[in-house]
This record gives C-alpha cells, sequence and structure tokens, in this order.
C-alpha cells in the first residue's frame, strides 16, 4: 500500500469501473491463436450428451469479493444477449454472489470455511496488503487450485497474463511469489494491453457544482487541503439541502471511507510504499510529521462537524443512499465510479447538482499530484480471480475464461453482439451502432442489463484503453472526464519498490504482525475522535512507542542497507 490513507480498494475500483463504464475492445491476441473456436471448446472439453460436440453446460458459481460493484450486474443474469452467446459458446452460465461487508472479511470466512466457490474475484495489491496476504496463505495451504497445467492445457489466450500491463516488481514477488514454487495462483485482470494504454482514473476531490456557484467558488481556487477547510464552513452555514430537503452533510465519503485521503493530499507525500525520508534515512510513514498534520487536520473537520463520521466505516448501501440524494457536498473519488453510480441516480433528475472537481490540490512536496496520478510502468497490483481447489469445474471455468480473453470475447463483453451493438467501419475498426447509442443514452442502465461493460468483463486482461472511447460516439466525449483528468495528469514512474525487501528480512512475520493495517487505521481513526488535539498526539505517540517496542527500528535499519544494493530504489 502507498500510505496508511490510500486503501486499496481505491486502485482497483478505478481499474474495475474504468474498463467497464467506457466500452472497447482491441485484437489482442499478441501473436497468440484467438481462434474462436479453439477458445470456445479448449482440448479436452466435455461434449454434451447429444454428442453435438457443444460444451457442457455449467453454472459456475463465482463470488465478486469487492464492495461496490453490484452495479455490473445485468437485470437478467442467465438471459441477456451476451449471458446467451457466452452460455453457446462455452456452457457457462454464471451464478454470483456479491458482497456488502469489507473485502478482507468475506476472504477470510470464505477461507476459514473453505466453503469455496468455483471462481473468486479479489483485490490483490501485492506486498503487505491484507488481502495479497491472506490470498496467498490460502493458496500455499492448498485451498486455491493452481493455474499453470490449466493454463497450458485450456488457456491459449491467458500465457500472457502475466506479463502484459503488469510491474516487473508485482510480477517477481507477488503473482510468482517464491512460496509458490514456481506455480501462479491468480489471473491478474484489467491490466493495460501496453504503456500507451494506462487508464488516468482522475481522482479528485469533488464538489457539487451548483453549491460552488452559490458560493462564488471557482474550482482552482483551492490549491491546498487547508483551503477546503473555510469552504466547508460556508457549506455548513449556507443552509444547502439534498434533493429530499434534508441539510448536506458538508464532507464525507463512499464505502467503508474510501477514499477521504485525498481531502489531506497537501500532508501526503503519494509514495509508492510505506517508507518515507527523513533525515535522509527511509523510516515508515507513521513516523513521520505529516501524519501528525492528517490526523490533526481531520480531527478538526470530525470535530466541527464538517466531515460525516458516519462515513469512515460505512458500507456500500449506505454511502450510495447519501450520493444518490447529493446530501453530501464534497466528496472524494476518482471520476468513472461519480460517473458511473450518480448518473443512474442523482443526475436523472438533479443535473444541476452534478459533481465537479476542485483544484489541483498540491501535496506535500508542493506538486500536482494525486493518488494514482502517479503511477508505476505496469499494473502495481491487480483485481485478479482464481479457482477453487475444490471446484469439480475448473475446466469449464477455463473455458469461459479463456473465451472472454479471445478476441470474439472481449468484442463480446465489453461492445455486445456485433450487428446488433456494433459494427465495424471502413478501416475494420468497431464502432457502436446508432441505435445502442441512443438507448444507452435514453437509459444509463441499457448496457450493463444487456450483459455489455457487466460481469462478464471479470477476469479479463490486456485491455486497450485507448480504444474504448473510440467505438462510441465521437461527438459525445466526455467533457467533465477529460477536465478531471487534466487536474493532475499522469505521471509514469519505473524502478523497484522499497518494500519488496520486506521479503528478506528475517522477522518480518512479526513486523507485519505489528504493523498490521486495521490496528493502523483504527488508531488512526481513534485520533480523529480524541478529546483533544493534545489526546489525539499522545495517542499516536503510544502508538509509535509500541512500534519501537517491537522492533521497527532494527527493520528500518535493515531497509536502508539494501536500499543500498540498487540504483533504482522507489518508496
Amino acid at each position: 500500500m502507498k500510505s496508511w490513507l490510500k486503501k486499496g480498494f481505491s486502485l482497483g475500483l478505478a481499474m474495475l469501473i474504468c474498463s467497464v463504464a467506457i466500452l472497447g475492445c482491441t485484437n489482442a491476441n499478441n501473436g497468440k491463436s484467438n481462434d474462436p473456436s479453439t477458445s470456445a471448446s479448449p482440448a479436452g472439453s466435455q461434449n454434451n450428451a447429444s454428442g453435438e460436440g457443444k460444451p457442457e453446460e455449467v453454472t459456475l458459481k463465482l463470488l465478486v469479493a469487492w464492495q461496490g460493484l453490484s452495479f455490473l450486474a445485468p437485470s437478467d443474469l442467465a438471459n441477456n444477449p451476451v449471458a446467451q452467446i457466452i452460455k453457446e459458446k462455452t456452457g457457462v452460465t454464471l451464478d454470483v454472489e456479491w458482497i456488502t461487508i469489507p473485502e478482507i472479511e468475506r476472504l477470510n470466512l470464505l477461507f476459514a470455511t473453505n466453503n469455496m466457490p468455483d471462481m473468486v474475484m479479489a483485490p490483490y495489491w501485492g506486498g503487505q496488503d491484507v488481502h495479497t496476504v491472506a490470498i496467498k496463505k490460502a493458496a500455499r495451504e492448498g485451498l486455491i487450485m493452481p493455474l499453470n497445467d490449466l493454463i497450458e492445457k485450456y488457456g491459449s489466450n491467458m500465457k500472457d497474463a502475466f506479463n502484459v500491463g503488469v510491474a516487473s516488481d508485482f510480477r517477481e514477488n507477488d503473482l510468482e511469489d517464491v512460496s509458490f514454487n514456481g506455480e501462479r495462483y491468480l489471473l491478474p485482470m484489467h491490466t493495460p494491453l501496453s504503456p500507451e494504454d494506462t487508464t488516468q482514473w482522475a481522482y479528485n476531490v469533488f464538489v457539487r457544482k451548483d453549491i460552488l456557484e452559490a458560493l462564488d467558488v471557482k474550482p482552482s481556487d483551492i490549491r491546498h487541503s487547508e483551503d477546503l477547510y473555510p469552504l466547508l464552513k460556508q457549506i455548513k452555514d449556507g443552509n444547502f439541502t439534498d434533493t429530499a430537503g434534508r441539510p448536506v452533510i458538508p464532507s464525507g465519503a463512499w464505502q467503508n471511507g474510501w477514499n477521504y485521503g485525498s481531502m489531506l493530499n497537501s500532508f501526503t507525500e503519494n509514495n509508492f510504499t510505506a517508507f518515507t525520508k527523513i533525515d535522509e534515512q527511509y523510516r515508515l510513514g507513521i513516523f513521520s510529521e505529516l501524519t501528525d498534520k492528517r490526523v490533526l487536520f481531520m480531527r478538526k473537520l470530525v470535530t466541527e462537524g464538517l466531515f460525516d463520521p458516519e462515513a469512515f466505516r460505512q458500507n456500500d448501501t449506505v454511502a450510495k443512499e447519501k450520493m444518490a440524494t447529493g446530501r453530501v457536498a464534497m466528496v472524494s473519488a476518482h471520476y468513472p465510479h461519480m460517473n458511473t453510480v450518480l448518473s443512474q441516480s442523482l443526475y436523472v433528475d438533479h443535473p444541476e447538482m452534478e459533481y465537479v472537481p476542485v483544484g489541483p490540490i498540491a501535496d506535500a512536496n508542493g506538486e500536482n499530484t494525486m493518488v494514482e496520478s502517479k503511477v508505476l510502468k505496469g499494473q502495481s497490483g491487480v483485481p485478479g480471480m482464481f479457482i477453487g481447489a475444490d471446484s469439480k469445474n475448473a475446466e469449464a471455468a477455463m473455458r469461459y475464461l479463456n473465451f472472454i480473453n479471445s478476441e470474439e470475447g472481449k468484442l463480446l463483453v465489453y461492445l455486445g453482439v456485433e450487428g446488433e451493438h456494433w459494427t465495424k467501419d471502413a478501416a475494420g475498426q468497431p464502432k457502436h451502432t446508432e441505435k445502442f447509442l441512443e438507448s444507452a443514452k435514453s437509459d444509463p442502465s441499457y448496457a450493463v442489463n444487456q450483459g455489455i461493460g457487466s460481469v462478464y468483463t471479470l477476469g479479463v486482461y490486456g485491455l486497450p484503453n485507448r480504444m474504448f472511447q473510440a467505438a462510441g460516439d465521437a461527438a459525445q466525449v466526455d467533457e467533465l472526464y477529460e477536465t478531471s483528468k487534466e487536474v493532475y495528469g499522469l505521471t509514469v514512474v519505473d524502478g523497484y519498490r522499497l518494500s519488496y525487501f520486506n521479503n528478506e528480512y528475517p522477522e518480518f512475520d512479526k513486523i507485519q504482525t505489528l504493523l498490521d493495517s486495521n490496528t493502523q487505521r483504527d488508531v488512526i481513526e481513534s485520533a480523529y475522535f480524541a478529546a483533544s488535539d493534545e489526546k489525539a498526539l499522545q495517542i499516536l505517540n503510544d502508538y509509535r512507542n509500541q512500534l519501537i517496542k517491537g522492533g521497527v527500528q532494527e527493520y528500518e535499519t535493515f531497509m536502508n542497507e539494501k536500499a543500498k544494493t540498487r540504483d533504482d530504489i522507489i518508496h
């Protein structure tokens, strides 16, 4: 994780929504076989009882261990046009479970009971991320099915999945963890096809446009996190209401506190690991004075009623209910999530309440970076798919995954049915039909209910994001998305993350327990609710002393020594 403020969820939800909200496709064979006949019916697949060569019909149970993605569910999961073709080609029908509890809680329950579905889609951010740790442990304990042989036999379209669009250090240390003994257990998904296809997620602090206009505040007036405070005071005192006439909450978050950290950007370095530099030495960020500044600023907002205290732990349903009425005046997220959810709720009858980005809010170094505006070359963490070790339908799962990763499959799940939802232009490029564009414009749920850009995209890798927009109506460019991208731009960085030396520290299991992200989160949030600034800082310092007693200084010394062995270290 890049910092205690940056939830792994923030990256992954962006990857997911960006890759399904703007529909696109490509010829992604990269020199590999993408023959639809082989992708639909790999060698060894079972025929049905009629002996006509059709694949055996199977219902695959898929657990989407990811809050906030139920909007990807078509109204009729089995009988929409995309599902029908998938069934014809692979024999597979999906039976999907969506979650409303934190991802790690559902994964822990899954692995504790070993009540595994056929496939699980979950976050896999690498390093010491709790989801990654849990999935690796389950793989070592034999709860997850190894993929090497399955891909060799049935996955001709998935052989490049571990190389395309993933950061080299992530592949080396997480996808191909040494403890896996050469096996692979998780299929990365929604990675970019090429560096040029890296998607800009456009994380921002967003404010209701009608409120900014009423207060005569220009979005560009906000240049520092401290500038948010007087704006929030004005909002609180401005008698603004939501669509139901209730007083607005000055600021808040989406599910589980995501992503209030963007409001604290001026006290954040947006690093790639939990480390910072203090007096030219690598130190854990919890020891930085920036942590004090973040806590005291956030405590001020909570204490003065300028931030929704429920937002830190609220579930997806509660968050969406608040946002659907415009009740939260200021919120942080990436643009695709804002637009995808609100275009189907708040914006339908109240376009004047559209949320617009403010800033750029400079980071702690005075630079215009924000969460995910400074990125690694290749994904440094992914949403991924794995198969339960006891699944009796592993072959069918591979048949399904191999098909959706074929050229035909990608065209289907991202664009729909050829001739009905899209056709090819004179240059051979896919373009949505006028009928599709008109239907999607009049009904924001139309594409998903047709099965397009929906649950069937989960498991697809190597996405050609530059081509997404080209399939749509060029005259209907989302200008607000373009504006949201421009606030911070995109910077691509290459290097080896310092945190990967954790694997070489002899007592890292002890340190990992000591630095448990959930414990650190509890400490930070308890400081927000402390009776005074002094007590808030005391909570932080007590925690820091516990870390020191537990041996983190020896750990930091080790990491500084290891950093000297490479000249491409990034932190």
